[in-house]
């Protein structure tokens, strides 16, 4: 069943991204799938997407302290962090590696091939050291509903998701990790 589910993803990721000009190239790192796609590929794709609002923050609440990670400010609200930009502060994904020893929000428990991982607003974590590490997306995990900032892509008839340069689709559960995309470097 697992095969099959990933033949037709890997079919659907290569009609989608099969363009003249620029092919994307599936690679295999740790146990992801990555799909590395240049970058005028993958300002196509950002065109088809349809167009969602960011979130962003006049103003930050009280009491609201910067974790500072490679010399960016990342500030928690909630869930979802927000980095300083104009004058606004606009939401932003940590990077993978980034740590926090507790949460803003409620993490949700996530078990995939074994290992745990923890959720909240778009971003997938592991439990490392006594903290909470930022960690790729799990292929094939399930989450019950995406933010309202994941953006709709259609895949020949297909809809897709994308968030955080992690594709889902829609399952009768919930969300399904189906692929990351990668810019090449």
């Amino acid at each position: 069943m697992k095969n099959w589910k990933l033949i037709i993803s890997a079919f659907l990721l290569i009609f989608f991204f099969h363009t003249p000009e620029a092919e994307a190239q599936v690679v295999k790192r740790r146990t992801n799938r990555v799909v590395k796609v240049n970058r005028t590929t993958k300002r196509k794709i950002r065109r088809k997407k349809r167009r969602v609002r960011r979130r962003t923050l006049r103003r930050l609440p009280a009491n609201t302290r910067a974790r500072v990670w490679r010399n960016v400010s990342y500030y928690p609200v909630g869930t979802m962090y927000y980095v300083a930009r104009r004058g606004v502060y606009a939401r932003a994904f940590p990077p993978r590696g980034f740590r926090i020893r507790m949460a803003a929000g409620a993490l949700t428990r996530i078990m995939v091939r074994g290992a745990a991982y923890y959720y909240a607003a778009g971003v997938f974590y592991q439990n490392v050291d006594d903290e909470y590490e930022v960690v790729s997306a799990p292929i094939g995990a399930v989450i019950t509903e995406l933010p309202e900032d994941a953006e709709e892509m259609d895949f020949d008839g297909i809809p897709t998701y994308e968030l955080n340069e992690t594709l889902y689709r829609a399952i009768d559960d919930g969300y399904e990790v189906i692929d990351l995309l990668e810019e090449e470097d």
